[in-house]
């Protein structure tokens, strides 16, 4: 996050990409993708990231129907 507000949006891919890599039973991955395409301006990616986020929770145990809102919310959003 520290990363994305100090605008070090390459940096901040790359960890994102890590995450995926690296825990890609955690949701964190696809959440921070789509903050850093969100933070580029690049809004239908950012909507493809959240809805990967979305996806992942709908099916990963843990959490419950107002996180899966919470990303489609996000990616709407981003569609708009």
């Amino acid at each position: 996050m520290d990363l994305i507000k100090n605008d070090k949006l390459d940096e901040a891919e790359a960890v994102s990409k890590r995450l995926l890599n690296e825990y890609p039973d955690q949701i964190d991955g696809f959440e921070r993708f789509g903050q850093v395409y969100e933070a580029r301006g690049e809004k239908q990616v950012a909507a493809d990231y959240y809805q990967k986020a979305a996806d992942f929770a709908k099916i990963m145990p843990g959490f419950d129907q107002e996180s899966v809102e919470y990303y489609l919310s996000n990616a709407k959003k981003m569609r708009k």
